[in-house]
């Protein structure tokens, strides 16, 4: 058995993947919330997911349990407390671009710049600050966010890309290429037939897989998607999401931004389902038993 761990409220990332793709995963990978985390569980493999927006003391909670499944010999992957979230991380990588808190920004910080959040998925909450006038009336109205130097990467047709692979255990596999004029990428906005045959050879070539392998282990995540891009022939590191959002990639129904990119999207889905299968090696019938407190009940521990 394979369990998923995530904050309640996000737990509809890998829920809503299993439900409109992953048949093959019905059973077999179980989503957890980690308020519902206690009671008595089959051995297996455990997902420590969403460890970003978890609280510190729910952080606690889950290092504990961390230890008392390590102790009755299940595989655990992504460590809650030492994994390095996106602050810690940019400032363990020597990216084009610098990352500060509120209380760091130094006399020569470059700009443009932009706020965005520590641990959360709401890309940036400002446009880009051309200036310290601009900085100072943004940071009035979100005091505690991030101040990102933005790092131009566009090509020479005014294109940027935003790529995204995912770790599954030992497995990396490239999932998508987004190309867009805008510099926050959210969707793919360019859909031009040598920009889809770019990703399609991404997808299926997976050229920086050993570099993101080494940034995947620096930052101590087993399970996770990167998104990066590309300057100057080195990878650029945005953030590494623990809880991602994979079902709008390839079951978006009429959407053209994702139909048109159907074959390679279900490849790279099959590789993702064929490596989280793959985590499934404990012996069925041993049991484990856990204390996470919440509002659990033997009827209610699961999200699917």
């Amino acid at each position: 058995m394979i369990y998923y761990l995530t904050t309640e409220k996000h737990s509809y990332t890998l829920r809503a993947w299993i439900e409109h793709y992953a048949d093959t995963l019905l059973g077999r990978v179980r989503v957890l919330p980690y308020e519902r985390c206690r009671g008595s569980f089959e051995k297996g493999t455990f997902i420590f997911g969403d460890v970003e927006r978890l609280t510190p003391r729910m952080t606690r909670r889950a290092s504990r349990i961390w230890k008392r499944l390590r102790a009755a010999g299940c595989r655990t992957l992504t460590h809650p407390a030492r994994s390095l979230r996106r602050y810690d991380l940019q400032k363990a990588l020597s990216n084009d671009f610098r990352v500060f808190r509120p209380h760091e920004i130094p006399s020569d910080l470059r700009f443009p710049v932009f706020l965005r959040g520590e641990n959360d998925h709401n890309g940036a909450r400002t446009g880009l600050l051309a200036d310290e006038a601009s900085l100072r009336a943004a940071r009035k109205r979100f005091p505690r966010k991030l101040v990102v130097e933005f790092l131009d990467t566009r090509d020479g047709d005014g294109v940027f890309r935003k790529y995204s692979a995912v770790r599954v255990g030992d497995e990396v596999i490239a999932r998508h290429v987004f190309f867009s004029r805008n510099w926050m990428i959210k969707e793919p906005d360019l859909l031009d037939e040598h920009l889809l045959q770019e990703e399609a050879a991404y997808c299926e070539k997976n050229p920086h897989e050993a570099v993101l392998r080494r940034i995947f282990d620096l930052a101590g995540v087993e399970y996770g998607r990167i998104d990066y891009t590309m300057s100057g022939g080195r990878v650029q590191v945005w953030e590494i999401n623990t809880n991602h959002y994979l079902v709008c990639e390839v079951n978006a129904g009429e959407k053209q931004s994702f139909w048109k990119r159907t074959t390679w999207q279900r490849r790279s889905g099959d590789a993702f389902n064929a490596a989280l299968l793959g985590l499934d090696l404990a012996a069925p019938g041993s049991r484990v038993r856990l204390g996470f407190p919440g509002r659990s009940s033997p009827q209610s521990r699961f999200v699917v």
